[in-house]
């Protein structure tokens, strides 16, 4: 596929862990589209989510063609924590109590990747930042299983939301102030939404 053809990831969750579950359309239907369809487009997503720098996208992109069984079962692992966390995460939008199997695999994510903080001094200071350690599962998909730690023990619980179109699905936190958002886009379900109420209107005529 050529580069001007790739899938232009999302980023409506307004929040990493929720832009991860939308890395697959149509979440909502029986007949959903997989934009993380191998291990490079992973990578280009972590990358394009600050995870990881085009550096580190190129040395794990390589150590992939080295080793492709071991970038599959990354993959794998990704999608698997995906599906879990969007199941997470539609439980709390509809104020449902979590799989306990989708909670465990939360937590096993969290303890392959425990939380590094490191502290570095430059010419404005001293500057703190996280570091996933050791594994390309904690370098990759450490920062998403933090992201949902994160939000599921903050106060934004009532704002995370699912899409009312009846086959989108994509989640999202709703941050207007009267909590008034509905759809992931206005100007993608939106106005499919407002298109079908007219096809709807001029039908009945």
């Amino acid at each position: 596929m050529k580069e001007s053809e790739q899938y232009k990831f999302s980023r409506i969750g307004g929040v990493l862990c929720l832009d991860f579950t939308n890395t697959v359309s149509w979440h909502a239907s029986h007949r959903t589209t997989e934009h993380l369809n191998d291990f490079c487009d992973l990578l280009r997503w972590s990358n394009e989510c600050g995870i990881i720098d085009p550096h580190t996208e190129l040395v794990l992109s390589e150590g992939a063609e080295r080793n492709p069984a071991g970038a599959l079962t990354i993959l794998t692992r990704a999608r698997k924590l995906r599906e879990g966390l969007y199941r997470i995460f539609v439980a709390v939008s509809q104020r449902k109590s979590p799989g306990r199997s989708d909670m465990q695999l939360l937590n096993g994510t969290l303890d392959q990747a425990p939380l590094r903080f490191e502290v570095q001094y430059g010419e404005s200071g001293f500057s703190g930042k996280r570091a996933p350690g050791g594994s390309e599962i904690a370098t990759l998909l450490g920062p998403v299983a933090w992201s949902a730690a994160e939000l599921l023990t903050s106060e934004n619980l009532e704002r995370i939301k699912r899409c009312v179109d009846d086959t989108c699905g994509w989640l999202f936190l709703d941050n207007t102030k009267n909590r008034s958002r509905r759809w992931c886009d206005m100007g993608d379900c939106g106005s499919r939404a407002k298109a079908k109420r007219y096809y709807q209107r001029k039908t009945k005529k």
